[in-house]
């Protein structure tokens, strides 16, 4: 009888324990230094943004990570949510001073047992900021993979495309390649970068081995939002109006780039972002539907 009441006693105890066990949220700083953006800091439009955030895991794993920015109409947009799995965070990002007047950036880290920490800080627009020039380029013509009469590759600040046999020596300008997917239902033509190569896809290197060699692989980032109905797509009368960067700066959505633009059909206005920051557009001409045709596009890009 004593033996059992010990029991239930430690029994009772532990389960006490486990009640007061306590979990406490995690950890998220700004860094420093002059690089970073701050609070109450104003930027022209179009100017860069730079962020960089820590975080870690307070007993617990970091499992999600978001960046939304709250404009004074009450509209929140999200820039970034990823999931994580990790204790520690270290992280630079850059984006770019919108049309907003001011805007209230959050960072928010999430931890496995659901607890979360943010910071913010605020960014005026510049009053006295102007939009830029673009480059404008009517008439590109890109050659699917089999093709052996057009480019594969293109420099879009200069419309200069390149062939298999050329682009070696040109890696470090090209920032867009396309190819035809058969495999695709229904096929599709694709228009992508050679960083979708360091972004788990196999497409670009397995069909253009060479740029597995190059030491610089620019990352575009393609926004589909527009073509899966979460945003108005533009219309080619918006395309032909664009006299400077305005519209190229309002149309990328930052949380549906991602690293290819499938299904690029004539009509299709694709808006994009290089590596390098800059903003641009891009009209489908005409789209050919098998591997060895080609794709002729219409493209603004910010200079």
């Amino acid at each position: 009888m004593k033996r059992n009441i010990v029991i239930i006693v430690c029994v009772l105890l532990i389960a006490a324990c486990k009640k007061e066990e306590k979990f406490y949220p995690p950890v998220i700083d700004f860094k420093t230094g002059s690089l970073y953006t701050v609070n109450g800091d104003t930027a022209a439009v179009g100017h860069s943004l730079y962020f960089g955030i820590t975080a870690r895991g307070n007993g617990s794993d970091l499992t999600n990570f978001t960046i939304k920015k709250y404009l004074a109409d009450g509209q929140v947009i999200t820039m970034m949510d990823t999931a994580i799995y990790t204790e520690y965070l270290d992280v630079d990002k850059v984006f770019y001073q919108n049309v907003e007047d001011v805007a209230t950036w959050k960072f928010t880290v999430m931890d496995r047992n659901r607890l979360s920490s943010e910071i913010s800080l605020t960014v005026f627009k510049d009053p006295n900021s102007t939009y830029g020039g673009i480059f404008y380029f009517p008439s590109i013509t890109l050659g699917f993979q089999n093709n052996t009469v057009y480019g594969h590759f293109l420099d879009p600040f200069t419309g200069i495309t390149y062939k298999s046999d050329s682009s070696d020596a040109h890696f470090e300008d090209i920032e867009m390649l396309c190819y035809f997917k058969n495999e695709d239902v229904p096929p599709s033509a694709v228009l992508s970068s050679p960083g979708e190569m360091d972004n788990f896809s196999t497409d670009a290197q397995t069909l253009y081995p060479q740029i597995v060699n190059w030491t610089t692989r620019h990352y575009t980032l393609w926004d589909i939002s527009l073509d899966n109905g979460n945003n108005t797509p533009l219309t080619t009368n918006d395309f032909d109006a664009a006299q400077n960067d305005s519209l190229l700066i309002v149309s990328f959505h930052e949380i549906w780039g991602k690293k290819k633009f499938k299904y690029a059909t004539a009509g299709k206005i694709i808006p994009f972002k290089t590596a390098g920051g800059k903003l641009g557009l891009i009209k489908v001409i005409s789209a050919d539907e098998n591997d060895s045709g080609k794709i002729e596009l219409a493209l603004k890009i910010q200079q």
